[in-house]
């Protein structure tokens, strides 16, 4: 790429940064209290911002060096909080750091992106047999359990979601290319719940569906104890 053309490309990124900045001054000055209207509109507005600045930085990263796009991610993914963990009964949790989005919104990439570069890793580090040379072994009949875990602190101020209204299409597509036999409704349930906690964030679990009944039980019955 030719150097005047990619410095204006940065220079672009760079104004639309100082703008990001800006907006996040504006926040710390509004009123939420008895502005949460100007609050709303002004963070969705960042938010949007942030997005935007991110998809140009990612579009620079891949017309003007060799990172692989896979390695690219996997750093996103570690920077956002994304884990996938697993016990020894086989049950696998997914963290992910925010709630998910609303349908309206559509836009699921900036975490799904990340997610499959992990779920791809953790597929591979996790395959049986020696040297890891045969496939994971995807769950068949399974329940998906989605934790909607919302800031305590914030609750209450119309922050309570219909489980119905969530984008979780993209998510269940992603974990289903590397985890599931099929998501179709035969093969795999799914079931929504939510809780409070000191952050924002959204957990995945996947089980057999024999363990389900029991696991729920425990689940509810635990002391939630997330920082």
């Amino acid at each position: 790429m030719d150097r005047q053309v990619l410095l204006r490309k940065i220079m672009g990124i760079g104004d639309e940064n100082r703008r990001l900045q800006q907006d996040i001054i504006a926040l710390q000055s509004i009123d939420i209290v008895n502005y949460p209207e100007n609050y709303s509109s002004l963070s969705q507005q960042a938010v949007i911002k942030s997005e935007y600045i991110t998809r140009r930085l990612r579009e620079l990263v891949y017309t003007t060096t060799n990172i692989n796009r896979s390695e690219l991610f996997e750093g996103a993914a570690i920077e956002q909080g994304i884990t996938i963990n697993h016990d020894e009964s086989g049950i696998i949790e997914i963290t992910l750091p925010c709630l998910i989005p609303h349908r309206r919104k559509k836009q699921t990439g900036f975490i799904t992106a990340p997610l499959y570069a992990v779920l791809e890793r953790f597929v591979l580090a996790n395959s049986p047999g020696e040297c890891h040379d045969a496939p994971f072994e995807r769950f068949n009949h399974c329940v998906i359990c989605v934790t909607h875990v919302y800031d305590k602190a914030l609750f209450g101020r119309g922050r309570k979601r219909d489980h119905d209204n969530i984008e979780i299409k993209g998510i269940i597509d992603t974990i289903n290319t590397f985890l599931l036999t099929d998501d179709n409704e035969v093969l795999c349930d799914i079931y929504t719940t939510s809780e409070l906690a000191d952050r924002d964030i959204t957990r995945i679990f996947i089980m057999k569906k024999d363990m389900f009944p029991e696991w729920v039980l425990g689940y509810k019955n635990q002391p939630k104890k997330l920082s």
